[in-house]
């Protein structure tokens, strides 16, 4: 059975324990691979065995935990695309450094770019400019093909390594995250639905709870996202596609139904019963089956299959009541229709799939995320960021020569795309790479000098690289990692303080570039980064509105491809919320940034709902005749409104004068709306059609009350001190 609540500690302390347990694993995983990728090379003979480590490094720095041999091909893929790119361009320009640096640098800004905007696994992009880089040997045209071939051998060799380890030693795989991230959203939608159930008995005075809802919208978000990014990168999703797709699917439709009724203000619901007679046999039966949803994600194998049971009217009860509680409970009955249907479906995808059994039958498609986020002005940054870097690290390298010659180039403009618009300061940057410093040299001027064996040797390297992958998260860990890449660790080595120290000194270069280009030609500061993305965000929610309204295709087309930004835009818009230093601004302004956070996602989770069902709203004659008598386009420009906060601070206002009249607005909406319902009768809609009309209704009140929370969360933060201008 599902857990209670007083379970919940206890399933916390086993959860934390096992993502303590991931780590550590983690850690050793990536550990070996490094020090496989160093070795191998070493005792074969082969060159540039930094080159094999380096990518290892780069992988599972920014790769994911879950790896499989399909990525790993890509990733090979992508290596060998960089080397023909690269070598080709030396081909091109074989006498002309100028004209090869430009071409270079159009193709790695162009990579930093899909790099990006590519919502699966980016790492392919980040691997073919790697390479793409490496195989240019400092401008030596002689044995250029030679280097190239070697450079871009031991990038594929590093890939290898990496994927063979992972794939091999307690492998993680893609379909076991699925499943324990489907079984936590079946948990939010049951608890959910409880919150509906208790609702029904609760007092006037019981207030819905956003952060339950908030939690659920996460959850979902965090399966959607994770099922794009593997479904064509696991054999074990592949082979049961069909089933993971209806449940994808069906758990959208979830999000559709449930979102809109958790919204709603429970003190002003009617007595359901009044009007729906099996109203709590009905609350009953759906908790059960979400409940037999729930045990079968646990590998409990339900003993009956629940069937719907109908929702009964009493339609003359309805008859004199206002059109707002006939919506209400309009909407009710069509919730538990619906969640019958949809639960069905889903148990039927998940007999298959978990026990196959059942007669599952594949049709269902989940509305999918784009692979590419095209036009998103972040990655379009990235990409600029990227030839800007190059060009700054060229110009070093070409005055001045650092040790290591192009790599230097190499480094910066690699790290640029996974440092970028990341939540990551320059002193963090700075810190980390003194850090990884101060453990390498030491160890180079007291410990290598007396290792002789080659275990000892792999025993440092192990340590050294355990320490940075189990401390350091994500992209930070490079930083500490570049500490090892400094020592020059070869099978003969040539110990000088002098040279170990102008190897630090590049780094510092390396870390100095990349400090410069967070501030040029875009700033990296959070609080500006967060008001721009805040505006970015709501003019995509007016898109998304606008599209009903459009009247030609190609501006149809242009919304729905700015309006699909919206999660991505939201995730950003709470990363660097997050980062926002509350000392500049004032106490309450984590508060008030984490208060507009929530807002937003109860408004993306709205837009969602509203997406979901634009082609059934559509159909409806009724919603139809109603947009033709009613202008649809306020919540359009209200969300242009609240996108206005650069007007609002040059202005020295706090409020618009479109808001501060919403109330009024909320009152014409409804006064507007309200002489439809006379119009039934005569008009000849049927019944469904006019109880999809007052869930259409509702649901467009839901998206107005988001947007007065959203603009109530507003007036607390203090736009213009965030936009200020400081370095």
């Amino acid at each position: 059975m599902p857990a209670t609540q007083a379970d919940l500690p206890a399933n916390a302390e086993t959860e934390t324990a096992a993502a303590a347990g991931d780590k550590l694993r983690y850690a050793l995983k990536t550990a070996l691979c490094l020090v496989l990728a160093f070795m191998i090379p070493m005792a074969m003979g082969w060159p540039h065995a930094q080159t094999a480590a380096m990518t290892v490094m780069l992988i599972a720095a920014t790769g994911t935990v879950a790896d499989s041999l399909q990525k790993g091909i890509l990733r090979v893929l992508g290596s060998v695309v960089g080397a023909i790119i690269g070598l080709t361009l030396i081909a091109l320009f074989p006498q002309e450094r100028m004209a090869y640096l430009l071409a270079v640098s159009l193709v790695v800004a162009g990579c930093a770019y899909f790099y990006s905007a590519y919502q699966g696994d980016s790492t392919v992009f980040m691997l073919t400019s790697v390479v793409t880089l490496m195989v240019f040997n400092g401008g030596d045209a002689d044995g250029a093909f030679l280097y190239g071939v070697e450079r871009g051998f031991m990038t594929a060799f590093g890939v290898i390594v990496y994927t063979v380890v992972a794939s091999t030693l307690w492998p993680v795989h893609a379909v076991d995250n699925t499943r324990a991230l489907a079984r936590t959203a079946a948990g939010h939608y049951r608890s959910a639905f409880s919150r509906l159930v208790e609702a029904a008995t609760a007092s006037p005075t019981h207030a819905r709870d956003e952060a339950q809802l908030v939690a659920l919208l996460d959850s979902d978000e965090a399966l959607q996202a994770h099922f794009a990014s593997i479904k064509t990168s696991s054999d074990r999703v592949a082979t049961y596609l069909g089933e993971w797709n209806a449940v994808l699917g069906g758990y959208q439709e979830l999000s559709a139904i449930l979102v809109p009724a958790l919204q709603q203000d429970w003190r002003a619901e009617p007595d359901f019963e009044q009007f729906l007679p099996n109203y709590p046999a009905l609350l009953d039966h759906v908790k059960q089956m979400f409940e037999q949803l729930e045990v079968s994600w646990e590998g409990q194998r339900s003993q009956q299959r629940l069937a719907p049971i109908p929702v009964e009217y009493r339609a003359r009860s309805l008859a004199g009541e206002s059109h707002l509680t006939v919506a209400a409970v309009a909407s009710r009955a069509d919730l538990l229709d619906r969640l019958q249907q949809q639960l069905v479906e889903l148990q039927m995808a998940l007999d298959s799939l978990l026990f196959d059994e059942g007669d599952f039958q594949p049709g269902r498609q989940p509305r999918g995320k784009p692979v590419f986020v095209w036009f998103d002005q972040e990655s379009i940054k990235t990409g600029i960021r990227s030839f800007v870097t190059f060009w700054v690290a060229a110009a070093i390298w070409i005055q001045f020569n650092p040790p290591g010659g192009f790599m230097f180039v190499t480094l910066c403009t690699v790290l640029v795309p996974l440092v970028s618009y990341t939540p990551v300061t320059p002193k963090i940057l700075f810190i980390l790479l003194s850090l990884g410093f101060a453990f390498a040299l030491p160890a180079y001027v007291f410990l290598l000098p007396q290792l002789t064996h080659w275990l000892e040797l792999g025993a440092f390297m192990f340590a050294y690289a355990f320490l940075g992958f189990y401390v350091f998260q994500g992209p930070v860990s490079i930083f500490f990692m570049l500490g090892l890449f400094t020592l020059g660790i070869q099978n003969t080595m040539n110990y000088n303080f002098d040279v170990i120290m102008l190897v630090v000194l590049t780094f510092y270069m390396l870390c100095a570039v990349l400090i410069i280009t967070t501030h040029f030609p875009f700033t990296s500061k959070p609080e500006r980064l967060y008001a721009h993305l805040y505006r970015r965000f709501f003019r995509a929610c007016a898109r998304e509105l606008e599209i009903d309204h459009s009247t030609t295709g190609l501006r149809q087309w242009w919304c729905r491809l700015h309006s699909g930004n919206r999660s991505l835009l939201l995730a950003r818009l709470h990363s660097w919320g997050e980062r926002i230093d509350g000392s500049y601004f004032g106490a309450d302004t984590p508060a008030a940034v984490k208060a507009m956070g929530q807002a937003c996602d109860l408004l993306q989770g709205q837009l969602q709902v509203l997406s979901l069902r634009r082609w059934e709203f559509n159909q409806n004659r009724l919603i139809a005749d109603a947009r033709k008598r009613y202008h649809g386009g306020l919540l359009m420009e209200l969300c242009d409104t609240l996108a206005q906060t650069d007007q609002l601070a040059a202005s020295g206002t706090r409020i618009s004068e479109q808001f501060e009249n919403i109330e009024m607005k909320m009152t014409d909406i409804r006064a507007q709306l309200d002489v439809l319902r006379e119009d039934h009768s005569r008009q000849g809609y049927n019944q469904q059609e006019q109880a999809n009309f007052y869930v259409f209704l509702y649901q467009q009140i839901s998206i107005l009350q988001c947007l007065h929370n959203c603009y109530a969360a507003q007036l607390v933060i203090a736009w213009p001190q965030l936009e200020e201008h400081r370095f």
